[in-house]
């Protein structure tokens, strides 16, 4: 429930006007994104600057509770991004994208350096949408992943400009914690020119959540 809280606030709090940025590691030439997620246990936020439309820079945190042996997780990072690849097509886009960074992290023992690595590739037509984002924080005595796969279907055929619905289903998988455990949800999304959310629930019931908005 805190961790629910936790996102509804910070999202209220960027509820500011934006042009169109996609849920995606880079945007365009100048762009600044800003990301709050949340799931039963664990919440991250992130701020990144597009240096260009193959360069970005964040900062951001982690909190994940119960990781085995340690405790709690409080992270946080900077983290350099790069479009490794991009495939247009005439009614379709790929993507290719690499990051990596380092911070400060702090469990239930000690403080030390938290490194952080990961990958995004997805596809996506204007009506489906498909995804893998996987990511590593590795530590003194403790190593945290997570892998998520999407497939999004869209109900009707939307344009760019306009506000989009999908519904998307999701696989999940995470390591480290005391219980590692793997997961199915499923998640309505919602964006148009000015924001993007994501709410939901996982297969054992507990709500999910994504809000992203571009600032300037």
């Amino acid at each position: 429930m805190k961790t629910v809280i936790r996102f509804l606030a910070v999202a209220g709090l960027l509820w500011l006007p934006l042009q169109w940025a996609e849920a995606r590691p880079i945007t365009f030439t100048g762009g600044q994104v800003l990301v709050t997620e949340a799931q039963a246990d664990q919440w991250q936020w992130r701020y990144t600057y597009s240096h260009s439309f193959r360069h970005s820079s964040s900062l951001g945190g982690v909190y994940v509770d119960d990781l085995r042996d340690v405790g709690d997780l409080r992270l946080t990072y900077a983290r350099a991004a790069w479009l490794a690849r991009r495939w247009n097509q005439p009614t379709s886009q790929g993507n290719l994208f690499v990051w990596g960074g380092l911070g400060q992290a702090r469990t239930d023992l000690d403080t030390g350096v938290g490194r952080h690595v990961g990958l995004q590739a997805d596809w996506e037509t204007r009506r489906v949408y498909t995804s893998l984002v996987s990511e590593l924080h590795d530590g003194r005595n403790w190593r945290f992943s997570q892998h998520t796969v999407s497939l999004g279907i869209a109900p009707f055929e939307h344009d760019y400009d306009r506000t989009a619905l999908w519904l998307v289903a999701k696989g999940m998988r995470s390591t480290g914690r005391v219980d590692n455990d793997t997961k199915a949800a499923l998640v309505l999304r919602w964006f148009n020119p000015r924001w993007w959310l994501e709410a939901g629930v996982d297969s054992d019931g507990k709500p999910l959540g994504f809000f992203m908005i571009n600032i300037f």
